[in-house]
């Protein structure tokens, strides 16, 4: 559900509210559960009663015209959600008391401009949201460090890590202290901030973070679930290159398992993660099990990609190198010839014709 579906202010004792209570009960009841339809006809349905019988700026309209407009955001129709939080905000914004309100639509408004890749509409919201929550007393709720994870993603698609980090920080302690640091939300927010710090090349700090979520997935039995294949992948790639080889292994063998079972036999996704495997058991001195690997990497690319596709060639180079460190010198020299071979094919190709 992409916004917040709020309550309405309270109700009164006719019949005639009796009956908007339950209308606003079962609609709430038929989102939870995942029946868009059913929940907006029934929000639309309260919100002619209100609109007939309250005055136009009452905030229990404010109230269905946000949960109106969630329908339509969890529905992709932006176009029918904005003009709904628009108006609810107006409302909460001009009644005393409403503060509480008034941030809650600010974010789902947000929410929606983000969605929409507007980022220069969403982010004032989203700080003017996370201003008011911090003068009523509510940083910690969840729709406050919702915000301010999203907010951190808007500074990093900017460049802004910087801020993206200070943000980022601020939303894992907020989870940490509700006691949440295993929801998905989170757990992709130490992603991120582990990106961060290895774009910056602070590779303790971003094989902490890596690690972190990682072991979420692990505890939750999601390892092997894709969106985990790449967190794991790049913290093998820092503990190879901190020569922490056995920490990085299974990392990697991991990866490859999960490609090999999800991708064809010859994808280039694949051949990457068996080039890496084999780079690491090369690193390990282990140049029985590398061997096999280097081969079959670069035969899925050249299959791919022709024989001249330079991370090919790159392959077959590393391959040699280490054909050589094991005293293998003729197989090092069939695989170089094999290489300066195509290189001159590629020269005469690209050579201009008279």
């Amino acid at each position: 559900m992409c916004g917040l579906i709020l309550l309405l202010s309270g109700l009164r004792a006719g019949a005639q509210d009796q009956d908007l209570g339950k209308l606003t009960v079962d609609a709430r009841t038929a989102h939870q559960k995942g029946d868009y339809m059913g929940a907006l006809t029934l929000y639309k349905r309260a919100l002619e009663i209100q609109v007939k019988s309250l005055e136009p700026n009452h905030p229990d309209v404010a109230t269905s015209l946000n949960n109106l407009a969630v329908i339509y955001q969890d529905e992709y129709l932006y176009s029918q959600a904005e003009p709904l939080y628009q108006q609810a905000l107006g409302i909460w914004e001009k009644t005393p008391g409403m503060d509480a309100q008034a941030a809650n639509c600010m974010s789902n408004l947000a929410d929606l401009y983000h969605d929409e890749h507007k980022d220069a509409q969403a982010e004032p919201l989203y700080n003017h949201a996370l201003k008011i929550w911090a003068k009523t007393g509510q940083s910690d709720s969840p729709a406050s460090i919702s915000a301010l994870a999203t907010l951190g993603d808007i500074y990093h698609s900017q460049d802004q890590d910087n801020r993206a980090e200070s943000v980022y920080i601020q939303a894992l302690a907020g989870w940490k202290k509700a006691g949440q640091m295993e929801s998905p939300d989170a757990t992709r927010t130490l992603v991120r901030l582990g990106d961060i710090y290895n774009s910056q090349n602070k590779y303790d700090e971003a094989a902490s973070q890596y690690q972190r979520a990682v072991t979420i997935w692990e505890n939750n039995g999601q390892s092997e679930n894709a969106e985990t294949i790449p967190t794991m992948n790049n913290l093998a790639q820092i503990y190879r290159s901190q020569a922490r080889y056995s920490e990085a292994e299974p990392l990697l063998k991991n990866v490859l398992a999960t490609k090999q079972r999800t991708l064809g036999a010859n994808d280039l996704e694949l051949a990457e993660s068996i080039a890496n495997l084999a780079l690491l058991y090369n690193c390990e001195g282990k140049y029985a099990e590398a061997e096999p690997l280097y081969m079959k990497a670069a035969h899925i690319r050249e299959a791919n990609l022709g024989p001249q596709d330079p991370q090919v060639l790159q392959i077959l180079e590393i391959y040699s190198s280490m054909l050589r460190q094991e005293g293998k010198k003729d197989e090092a020299r069939k695989i170089e010839s094999r290489t300066e071979k195509i290189r001159t094919e590629s020269l005469q190709e690209a050579a201009p014709r008279s």
